[in-house]
């Protein structure tokens, strides 16, 4: 049981964990299986994963006062590497300090592991809350109609666009926002290249077709357009107007007959439109450019035209400096790991004995070169 229990606790343990989320987030990345990241399988490994660096992590903090005795006991029965004039001055000169019967340095270096592992377990608790506490919303928007999100930013669609210059298949919004604070940013979201807006990060999803249909009425010197994604009935009196059901992609008419095709294209697009005016009620096959009067209000139908579907997320800001702080965190145990390897040293009769954490045989010779220089 002692067995398990130490395995399970072992870095080879995480490693194993660590590689076969891996190969999952490849193969959801490569399969576009997005569901992956939502499976049990995935969050049981992320959970052990999770488990195996907190016992780490507490593990560590536990074995630091040992591994501090370990390296004076080392320091004290080894024997003496270095012979110097005057040990005191030498040991204050770098920089080491009494301690017991040991004089050390570094010591803060015996904690590099335990914040490195402690930033990876908060690197993973942060991923968490990034991926259970984010808002998503999937929203449609239309130009010249600002998509109100709940913290009162408007978002404004600028232009869209379904192929690049090239020719090749690209969806592209250019979007505008209004910040609360009254600042007004710009930017563009495309597929796999979404774009930030202030706490709101925005990804371009999809696109449709939307009827655009001018409507003005006999007394209204302006025609204003209205863009429908869905069925709807337009009318000014309640009972007279148009009922828009569908676009059509492709209309062909031939030997009198009229075939259609819902497919996305718009190779010659017309709309399937009731009319209903003075008790008449007609279902008609609509082009582009045509115009129909009811009620009292004259419909212009012109091109359907292209609109994005937008998936717009959001997260609480301080998982972001839970991100940074836990990244912080990771740097300085690295440090300590490489940088700040703990050292102590031993006054002995024939000279001083000075040990490492790690091998130190480097850091000896240079102490040895230094002396010769002096001399």
């Amino acid at each position: 049981m002692k067995k398990i229990y130490q395995f399970l606790c072992s870095m080879r343990f995480g490693m194993i964990l660590l590689l076969l989320i891996a190969a999952l987030c490849i193969a959801a990345t490569a399969l576009g299986m997005d569901s992956i990241y939502t499976s049990w399988y995935f969050i049981a490994l992320f959970a052990m994963l999770g488990l195996n660096l907190l016992f780490c992590s507490v593990l560590r903090v536990f074995r630091l006062g040992k591994q501090k005795q370990a390296l004076a006991q080392k320091a004290i029965h080894s024997e003496a590497a270095l012979c110097v004039p005057d040990e005191a001055k030498w040991l204050k000169d770098h920089h080491f300090k009494p301690d017991g019967e040991v004089y050390s340095r570094n010591s803060f270096g015996f904690l590099g592991a335990f914040f490195t592992h402690f930033a990876m377990l908060l690197l993973m608790a942060a991923a968490a809350c990034i991926f259970l506490l984010a808002e998503t919303q999937d929203a449609v928007i239309f130009p010249e109609d600002p998509l109100s999100l709940p913290d009162g930013t408007a978002l404004l669609l600028e232009s869209f666009s379904l192929k690049a210059e090239s020719g090749e298949t690209q969806y592209r919004s250019s979007l505008s926002a209004l910040l609360p604070s009254g600042e007004e940013v710009h930017g563009v979201a495309e597929v796999n290249h979404p774009v930030k807006f202030g706490r709101y990060k925005i990804y371009q999803q999809n696109y449709g077709y939307a009827a655009v249909i001018g409507v003005k009425t006999d007394d209204a010197p302006v025609e204003e357009p209205i863009w429908l994604d869905e069925p709807a009935f337009l009318s000014l009196d309640g009972e007279n107007g148009i009922y828009f059901t569908q676009i059509f992609g492709n209309v062909v008419e031939h030997g009198g007959e009229v075939m259609v095709s819902r497919s996305g294209e718009m190779v010659n697009p017309a709309y399937e439109v009731r009319v209903i005016d003075d008790g008449k009620d007609e279902t008609s096959i609509i082009y582009p450019g045509t115009a129909v009067h009811a009620g009292g209000v004259t419909y212009s139908f012109r091109e359907p035209q292209a609109y994005p579907g937008l998936r717009i997320k959001t997260q609480p800001d301080w998982t972001l400096w839970l991100l940074y702080f836990s990244f912080a965190l990771m740097l300085l145990g690295l440090y300590l790991c490489f940088f700040r390897i703990p050292e102590a040293a031993h006054v002995k009769k024939d000279g001083l004995t000075i040990v490492g954490r790690k091998d130190i045989s480097d850091q000896i010779e240079h102490y040895k070169e230094e002396m010769e220089s002096d001399t």
